[in-house]
């Protein structure tokens, strides 16, 4: 038995550390690493371009919700139409980003000292590495893809990776092999240090404190939305009274959270009930009770917060 464990134990200490070290060559930023935006452009064309999903049938609705209350800096919806924008979106800023399947709902959250150039690292490894994230993209179109910056923050290493961690705590995102940020580089933060990093960029001192967008972010994020729209009808266009996801405003705000981690908030018990096609009471009746109700084959916890 003490044999059976002894050749267990080594080979997964020989699978952890090969990860390691694939993602350690792979997806350091360094210059090496890097490619230019024609060779990006080029390795983008490439790659498989399937039918968009239709955002207001089932599962796929709920995907967008999910995408649509994730809190970020910006979102450019379709990787291949929007390199510009997320090129120059980057340039020379720090900060954390995601990607998100709108065909699955799954996501990988990372970080860089250098944003424009970690995004061309991720496009160029795409069918040369073995990774969910790569085999996703490839599986389902780099066009069903969503680059998001989650946060910008300071070009120092140690505040990125703590944000990163903060982030990959709160998202849990499936296809991030390694759950701690930092460790295909041997980077190791203790508990202590990421509390003080959460705490050095809130209220005061986070660095968008008492600032606003720029013009030009906000005109990105705008290209992107309208250009998706463009293509693709609003979910809940034409929508009225309680068929609107907005019908109820002014009541309680709910947030529904999910055995599996995932948040959805809704302006009132009567839009998240809408959602879930439950019953009124379904909702209003596990409000702060601090007790799971089983929605659809799915444990949930509903809590209010007063207007």
């Amino acid at each position: 038995m003490q044999t059976v464990f002894k050749w267990f134990n080594l080979l997964n200490n020989y699978y952890n550390k090969s990860i390691s070290d694939l993602l350690n060559k792979k997806l350091l930023d360094e210059s090496s690493n890097d490619i230019d935006d024609t060779s990006l452009k080029n390795k983008l064309d490439t790659l498989p371009s399937p039918n968009f999903p239709k955002p207001n049938k089932g599962k796929n609705k709920i995907i967008m919700e999910k995408l649509n209350n994730i809190q970020c800096e910006a979102k450019f919806i379709d990787i291949k139409r929007n390199r510009i924008n997320i090129l120059l979106g980057t340039k020379d800023k720090s900060g954390v980003y995601m990607f998100y399947n709108l065909i699955t709902g799954d996501a990988y959250v990372g970080s860089s000292v250098n944003l424009a150039r970690r995004f061309r690292v991720h496009m160029s490894n795409i069918n040369y590495i073995n990774l969910p994230l790569y085999n996703s993209i490839n599986k389902y179109g780099v066009n069903n893809f969503v680059y998001i910056i989650l946060q910008y923050c300071d070009k120092i290493e140690e505040v990125c990776l703590g944000l990163e961690q903060h982030f990959l705590d709160f998202h849990k995102p499936r296809y991030n092999i390694l759950k701690l940020a930092g460790a295909s580089q041997g980077f190791r933060h203790s508990p202590e240090t990421i509390a003080k990093l959460k705490i050095s960029h809130a209220g005061k001192l986070h660095p968008r404190f008492n600032s606003k967008v720029s013009e030009e972010q906000k005109n990105l994020t705008s290209l992107s939305l309208k250009r998706y729209f463009f293509e693709h009808e609003h979910h809940n266009k034409g929508k009225k009274g309680k068929l609107s996801p907005q019908y109820g405003i002014g009541g309680i705000n709910i947030i529904m959270k999910s055995e599996n981690g995932e948040e959805m908030s809704f302006p009132s018990i009567n839009s998240a009930r809408l959602h879930f096609r439950v019953r009124f009471s379904t909702i209003s009746n596990n409000v702060n009770t601090h007790l799971p109700v089983l929605i659809q084959g799915i444990k949930w916890y509903i809590n209010s917060i007063h207007k």
